[in-house]
Parts: structure tokens; C-alpha cells; sequence
């Protein structure tokens, strides 16, 4: 009796596990990382390093689960790794661009995350125009339905100039997305009516394309009522690389 409800047993936790929440995980992170437990953290660090990329797909695959998920992931473990070693930031090129995180059984980069997965696979250094030729195939199974600009105002990467860190719910994601958008450019955009010229934050310079280019990113200002026509000259913000976690928004 007591071999079978040890079999029994098995069976369950191992179906608990297959079937773990993924969206659920990566808030738990976030969660974790807002407390400062990193001993918490560590344990949904684990469980997305060790996720399986099959039951992964069956669950997440609705463009609002995958923007829920890839972003409270890629803020939590740049959260988390640069809490663990605040040195990293010194090179932001490897930091970045080397393949030192897990990601569902894979080791990748945090660029493959943004660029690849969040972004389709469009390059870095192409202002959102072009796509990346050597960023192998990982991102493909993962990657977003369409790109959503309003990613670039809730992605942190650890930055003093990145919008503060929220911690997104498949179920309200869009509406998370519009509020994180607002604040960032409330505290980003100034106008000067007299020069007729908006300051807007260095992000809509640096992904142009995904903003619609300067066109889409004044159309997107008037729209929000930072400006009152898109006949203004769009100037951009320097943006501040100092080394700034913790950064969370308080809902």
C-alpha cells in the first residue's frame, strides 16, 4: 500500500511541476527581487533555467502570456544577476551580449531575449530597421506575434535612465503596458513651445523602427497630448547608464 501511494505521489508532483505556471514564476521573481530575497529569487531562477520547452509552449503561446512572461523574466534575472555581481555592468557589451543566463534548458543572452524573442529578431544596432543575420534559430520557437513599442517602456536593464520595473499579469498586461508607458513619458518628455521642439526619452531614438520611426514617435506624443501637433522638432534625452536596481513601481 504504502509502494503505491508513493508511486501516486511521484506522479502528481511530477505533473505539478510539467504544469507549473510560467507567468506565475517570473512574477514570483520579480517579487522576490522587490523584497531583496535573493535565496528566493534563486529558486525561480532555477525553475525558469530548468523549464521545459515543450509544456512551455502549450502554455504560453497568446502574444499576452509572452509579453507577460519574457518581460517580468528578462527584468528579473537583470535584477538578479547584477544584484549577485554589480561588476557586470562594467562591460555592458558582454553583460548584454554573452551567453551567461539560463533560459528554459538553453544558455543564452539578454540580447537574445530583447532583440530575439521581444523584438522578432531585429538588431540592436539597426535602430529597429533591419534584422539580426547571426542570431541563430533559439528565438524563433519563442518569439512575439508582432513588436509592441510599448516594451521599451517596461523593460529595465539596470540602468538610472530605464522606466522603473512593474510586475506584469498576462490577464491585465495591456492595460500595465498603457499605465508603464504614460508614467515613463510623463517623466521623460518636455516641450518647449516656444522653439517648438519635444525632448522625448533616448529609447524612441535607438528603436526608431519600432516606434514607426520619427513620424510614428510624434504621432505617438500628440496622441498622449505632450505636444499639440507632430509639426515640432523631436530632440532626445541623454540617458544615464549608472548603475541603479531596485527601481520598482509601487503597485
Amino acid at each position: 500500500m504504502k509502494r503505491i501511494a508513493l508511486i501516486v505521489m511521484s506522479v502528481f508532483m511530477a505533473g505539478s511541476l510539467a504544469a507549473q505556471d510560467y507567468v506565475e514564476v517570473s512574477k514570483n521573481l520579480l517579487k522576490a527581487m522587490r523584497d531583496k530575497d535573493m535565496t528566493e529569487a534563486k529558486k525561480y531562477v532555477d525553475q525558469i533555467a530548468n523549464g521545459n520547452p515543450a509544456d512551455f509552449k502549450k502554455q504560453i503561446d497568446t502574444q499576452e502570456e509572452k509579453l507577460a512572461f519574457w518581460i517580468n523574466t528578462y527584468n528579473g534575472l537583470i535584477q538578479y544577476e547584477l544584484t549577485k555581481d554589480p561588476s557586470q555592468f562594467d562591460d555592458r557589451g558582454d553583460f548584454f551580449g554573452d551567453e551567461n543566463i539560463t533560459v528554459l534548458g538553453e544558455k543564452v543572452s539578454f540580447d537574445n531575449l530583447e532583440h530575439g524573442v521581444m523584438r522578432r529578431n531585429t538588431s540592436k544596432y539597426s535602430k529597429g530597421y533591419f534584422s539580426n543575420p547571426f542570431s541563430g534559430d533559439w528565438y524563433k520557437q519563442y518569439q512575439f506575434e508582432k513588436i509592441d513599442w510599448r516594451i521599451h517602456f517596461a523593460l529595465n536593464c539596470g540602468a538610472a535612465s530605464c522606466p522603473p520595473v512593474r510586475i506584469y499579469d498576462d490577464k491585465t498586461i495591456y492595460q500595465q503596458l498603457n499605465a508603464s508607458s504614460k508614467q515613463y513619458l510623463d517623466s521623460q518628455v518636455k516641450y518647449d513651445k516656444e522653439e517648438e521642439e519635444v525632448y522625448a526619452p533616448k529609447l524612441m531614438d535607438w528603436f526608431s523602427g519600432d516606434f514607426g520611426g520619427s513620424d510614428g514617435a510624434l504621432k505617438i506624443l500628440e496622441k498622449n497630448g505632450y505636444i499639440p501637433s507632430t509639426d515640432v522638432d523631436l530632440e532626445f534625452n541623454d540617458y544615464d547608464w549608472t548603475l541603479k536596481l531596485g527601481t520598482f513601481y509601487k503597485d
